[in-house]
């Protein structure tokens, strides 16, 4: 696989970018990819043009490298393969998971950001790198439901240990999410591509602006806006859990019989990437190999 239209080269450790043939190329030093060879970029405008029905989506950046492979890892356990797209917000990120392709049975596709690149930081929460990434992921939504594809968006600090695309039948309902509490999380939903979908993710995109520290408070009050002409579907908590609920019970999934295990797991409600980690280590949640 030879990876499409790069953005402006943003890292010191990066030769110039130059042409061949029309096509944006960056030739990249040892330091950044250990080797020689020079990298096309698919962005993620073209890659969505090569999907069909449903995908799941993730987004990342360097920073949250390992979090993005503990995730594929998990799924891979599940011997499940959906249609996998991974969207970098910058191209480190992007170069990593594509070396790392052979070391998995799980098939996933790349992207590269259409729109300004991020840093290669693990952004925190309740800074100006955090939202801005929060926000770009609507656009990315808007562009796959109006081409029909169904969203199945995952956060790349969950893990999944049962298949989840069975919970996702309902034809009654147009998102299916995990709770947070009393409130929907926009870091874990499935939604539907019709019209109901659509209208509440333009309804989503116009309310923004007016909450430039994130988008789930938005989500929650779009939600409540629309009402009935948005069907959500709240998916249980004890299967579908957060990190405040998964503390409640304090031990490895594993030994959750003969409770149900949950079907997935997300380390929010907590801060920083090396935290989470470690949570998910302590709770062996934690599938990426030695």
């Amino acid at each position: 696989m030879k990876l499409p239209p790069v953005l402006n080269n943003q890292r010191d450790n990066m030769e110039p970018v130059f042409w061949e043939n029309g096509v944006t190329k960056i030739a990249t030093n040892e330091k950044t990819l250990r080797s020689n060879e020079s990298y096309q970029f698919v962005n993620f405008t073209d890659s969505v043009r090569t999907l069909t029905s449903s995908v799941l989506l993730v987004t990342t950046n360097y920073g949250f490298y390992n979090l993005t492979l503990n995730l594929l890892y998990s799924i891979q356990r599940l011997f499940i393969q959906p249609t996998i797209l991974i969207l970098c917000e910058d191209k480190t990120v992007y170069v990593e998971l594509w070396k790392r392709q052979i070391k998995f049975s799980l098939k996933y596709q790349l992207a590269l950001t259409h729109l300004e690149e991020s840093d290669t930081i693990a952004a925190s929460r309740n800074t100006p790198t955090y939202y801005r990434i929060m926000q770009k992921r609507i656009s990315y939504w808007e562009i796959l439901l109006q081409r029909g594809v169904d969203v199945f968006f995952v956060d790349s600090d969950i893990v999944l240990l049962a298949n989840p695309f069975k919970y996702f039948t309902d034809d009654n309902s147009d998102i299916f999410v995990q709770r947070d509490g009393g409130t929907a999380c926009a870091g874990f939903f499935y939604m539907k591509a019709n019209n109901s979908s659509k209208n509440f993710v333009e309804a989503w995109k116009r309310a923004l602006p007016k909450d430039p520290k994130g988008n789930q408070k938005t989500f929650n009050k779009v939600i409540k806006e629309l009402g009935k002409n948005i069907k959500v579907n709240r998916l249980p908590k004890e299967l579908f859990m957060s990190g405040f609920e998964y503390n409640k019970f304090q031990k490895a999934w594993w030994h959750w019989w003969p409770t149900p295990q949950p079907v997935e797991v997300h380390a929010n409600f907590m801060i920083g990437k090396d935290t989470k980690e470690n949570w998910l280590k302590k709770y062996k949640l934690w599938f990426v190999p030695d």
